[in-house]
């Protein structure tokens, strides 16, 4: 796999296991198979966003040209060239449903419902990995961009740096605060 490509997954599955460490950690799982199931949900999660490619192309703009190419990859069975595809050519795509501060929003609502439900471990590590992978995910197009103006499409005003800091902070205090009443 190309540098760039493993680079940018190496940092999303590192967030990943932190996550997963954190929750099996405070849940204190009792066997083996519960710890596997918390690790596999988190690990899971860090792929979750990319699934925004796969819908675009078959789904929002099916004839255009990122569209054509992702599904002749898919189709030729190319894994690991699929995925390179994607991080050499994700910033070609406007206007994403899922790598957006718009599904921040529902994540921050999903993942405070998961807190507080009693539903399996394997879900709320995949909800806290997808939800952490999107804080990392919008840090770097905003610092590769210098603006948030790609996260923040669905904002009449887009916010500025301050703005951004503080949407930062917050997010990150509902992930801990989420956290420790899970």
């Amino acid at each position: 796999m190309d540098n760039k490509v493993a680079s940018s997954y190496k940092t999303q599955i590192l967030i990943s296991i932190v996550v997963a460490i954190i929750v099996i950690a405070l849940k204190v799982a009792r066997g083996p198979v519960e710890m596997a199931t918390m690790a596999l949900g988190a690990l899971l999660g860090t792929f979750l966003l990319d699934l925004e490619y796969f819908i675009h192309a078959y789904f929002f703009e099916p004839e255009a040209e990122f569209s054509v190419n992702l599904k002749a990859y898919i189709k030729h069975k190319d894994i690991f060239g699929t995925f390179k595809f994607i991080q050499y050519h994700k910033n070609e795509l406007k206007d994403k449903a899922l790598n957006s501060a718009l599904f921040q929003l529902i994540l921050v609502g999903i993942v405070i419902y998961i807190s507080y439900a009693t539903t399996a471990y394997f879900i709320k590590a995949m909800a806290f990995s997808v939800y952490a992978s999107s804080i990392y995910l919008m840090l770097e197009t905003y610092f590769q961009s210098g603006s948030g103006n790609e996260w923040f499409w669905a904002l009449k005003s887009k916010p500025d740096k301050n703005g951004v800091i503080a949407y930062t902070f917050v997010l990150i205090a509902v992930l801990i605060f989420c956290l420790t009443i899970f």
